[in-house]
C-alpha cells in the first residue's frame, strides 16, 4: 500500500505521521517483487533481525570514524618527516594544536545556521577533509614572514581546513551513528573507526619510511583514503535506506514533517537545561579527555620523547595499533549483559586513574632538567616512554569509547550531541592554555652525545 514519504533526521524517507519509525518486517528484499510486481527494484540492504548489527553496517561505520580524524592524526604523524624542513622544527606541534582548534569556527557556525538533513551535513565534513589533503600536496612546504619570523604557512592553512571538517565531525558523526539503530555496536564501530584513523595514518607513514616517498604523495594517500570512506558513506546510507531508524534526533526542521519536528523537539533536551544536569558528569569528563587527548598530548608529547631514541614515532605507532583494540573492548564490556557488572565499572575508573597519571608523566618528562630524566638515550628508555604512551593513550580511547556508549540510550534527549559539544570546548580550552605554556614557558633542551 503506498504510502506518502515524509523525510526525518538523516534525509531518509519514512511514512508520514510516524514519529517512531521501527523495523516491522525483515522479508528478504525480494519479497516484495512477488506480492507487487510493479514495484520498483532499487539497491538497498538488509539489516539483520532486531537486537542483531550488520556486519556490513559495522564496517562501514568503522570506515566513517577512520575518516572522522585522519586528516589530524595524519599531520602529527608526518611531523617526524616535516619538523626537521619547516621554521617551527618540533615546535610546529604546538602551532598545529592551536591552528586545529580555530577549527571550531565550523561548529559554532553550524549551531546558527538553519541545519541541512544530517546526510548532507555529513558529505560536506567528508568532502572538505578529502580537500584539505590534497591542498597540503600543494603548499605543506610554503613558508612566509609572519610577525618578523619564519612560519609554515602552508601546511597550517592546509591544517585549518581539516580542522573545521573534523572538529564539525563531532557535532553529525555521532548523533547519526546513535540514530542509525538501538543497537550499540554503531557507537561502537565508530568509536574503533576513530582510534582507527590514527592506525591508518601509522600504516601510510610505515609505508612511507619503507619506500622513502615524500610528504606530498603522503598526504595523497590519506587524502585518497577519505575518499574511499566517503564512498562508504553512500553505501551506508544509501543501503539501509530507512530500515534502521527507529530512535533518531531530528536536527533538520522541515516544514512538511511538523509531528515528527514537534516531537523530536520535546526529547532532546538543551545543552544547559535542567534535565541535562544528571549527565554533568559525563559531559565534564569528556571535556576533560578532549583537552587531553586533542591538546596537552598532541602539544608535549614530542617534547617528552626527545631524550629517548625514536621514541615519539614508536610510541605513537605502537598506540595507533593499540586504541582501536581498547576501543573494541570498551565495546564488548559494556554489552548489556555487562553494563552493571562491577568489574566493568572497575576497569572504566581504572581506566581514567591511568590516562590522568599519564598526563602527570608527559609533563615531567617535557619539563625536567636533561639530566633527571630517567633512562635517557638508552634502548630501556625508549621502551619505558613508548610503555607510558600507549596506555596512557589507549585508556583514553577505553573510556571515550566508554562514555558513548554509556549515553547511547538517552540519544532522544540530545546527549550525543550535547557530548560533541563538550568534546570541542575541552579541546578548544586544551589547545589556548597548552600553546600558551608552551610558547611561554618552554621545555628545556635535550642535546644527545
Amino acid at each position: 500500500m503506498p504510502v506518502s514519504p515524509s523525510s526525518n533526521s538523516l534525509g531518509v524517507a519514512s511514512p508520514a505521521g510516524d514519529q517512531h519509525p521501527t523495523l516491522t518486517s525483515h522479508r528478504p528484499s525480494g519479497s516484495e517483487d512477488v506480492s507487487d510486481p510493479t514495484a520498483k527494484r532499487t539497491f538497498t540492504l538488509r539489516l539483520p533481525t532486531a537486537g542483531k548489527a550488520s556486519p556490513l553496517a559495522l564496517v562501514l561505520f568503522a570506515m566513517l570514524g577512520v575518516s572522522a580524524w585522519i586528516e589530524t592524526n595524519a599531520l602529527f604523524s608526518e611531523l617526524w618527516a616535516v619538523a626537521p624542513v619547516l621554521p617551527e622544527s618540533w615546535n610546529l606541534a604546538s602551532y598545529l594544536v592551536v591552528i586545529i582548534q580555530l577549527g571550531n569556527i565550523a561548529p559554532l557556525v553550524y549551531s546558527y545556521l538553519p541545519k541541512p538533513p544530517l546526510w548532507i551535513a555529513m558529505l560536506i565534513v567528508l568532502l572538505s577533509s578529502g580537500f584539505s589533503m590534497f591542498l597540503a600536496c600543494g603548499i605543506w612546504d610554503i613558508t612566509a614572514n609572519v610577525f618578523g619570523a619564519e612560519h609554515s604557512v602552508g601546511l597550517l592553512v592546509a591544517a585549518f581546513v581539516a580542522s573545521m571538517s573534523d572538529c564539525l565531525s563531532n557535532l553529525v558523526f555521532w548523533p547519526y551513528a546513535g540514530a542509525f539503530s538501538s543497537h550499540p555496536g554503531y557507537v561502537a564501530a565508530l568509536a574503533t573507526g576513530e582510534s582507527l584513523s590514527s592506525a591508518a595514518s601509522a600504516a601510510v607513514v610505515a609505508i612511507q619510511s619503507a619506500c622513502g616517498f615524500n610528504p606530498t604523495v603522503y598526504f595523497a594517500i590519506i587524502g585518497s583514503i577519505v575518499m574511499f570512506c566517503t564512498a562508504g558513506f553512500f553505501m551506508l546510507h544509501f543501503g539501509y535506506s530507512g530500515k534502521a531508524m527507529h530512535d533518531f534526533v531530528r536536527e533538520d526542521q522541515t516544514p512538511d514533517t511538523p509531528a515528527s519536528s514537534s516531537s523530536a523537539s520535546q526529547r532532546e533536551h538543551s545543552l544547559f537545561s535542567r534535565e541535562s544536569k544528571r549527565f554533568l558528569g559525563f559531559y565534564l569528563l569528556i571535556g576533560w579527555l578532549s583537552f587531553v587527548q586533542n591538546a596537552l598530548t598532541p602539544a608535549f608529547l614530542p617534547f617528552a620523547g626527545r631524550a629517548y631514541p625514536s621514541g615519539y614515532r614508536l610510541a605513537q605507532n605502537v598506540l595507533f595499533a593499540f586504541a582501536p583494540v581498547a576501543s573494541m573492548g570498551a565495546a564488548w564490556l559494556l554489552g548489556t549483559r555487562y553494563r552493571k557488572n562491577c568489574f566493568v565499572t572497575s576497569a572504566e575508573i581504572g581506566a581514567v586513574i591511568l590516562w590522568n597519571i599519564e598526563v602527570f608523566i608527559t609533563l615531567y618528562l617535557s619539563y625536567a632538567p636533561p639530566e633527571d630524566l630517567p633512562l635517557a638515550g638508552k634502548s630501556s628508555g625508549t621502551a619505558f616512554f613508548t610503555v607510558i604512551t600507549v596506555v596512557g593513550g589507549g585508556t583514553i580511547a577505553f573510556t571515550k569509547a566508554a562514555i558513548m556508549l554509556r549515553l547511547k540510550p538517552y540519544n532522544e534527549e540530545g546527549v550525543l550531541k550535547h557530548a560533541g559539544v563538550c568534546m570541542q570546548i575541552g579541546s578548544l580550552i586544551g589547545a589556548v592554555v597548552c600553546a600558551l605554556t608552551a610558547n611561554l614557558c618552554k621545555p628545556p633542551d635535550y642535546l644527545t652525545s
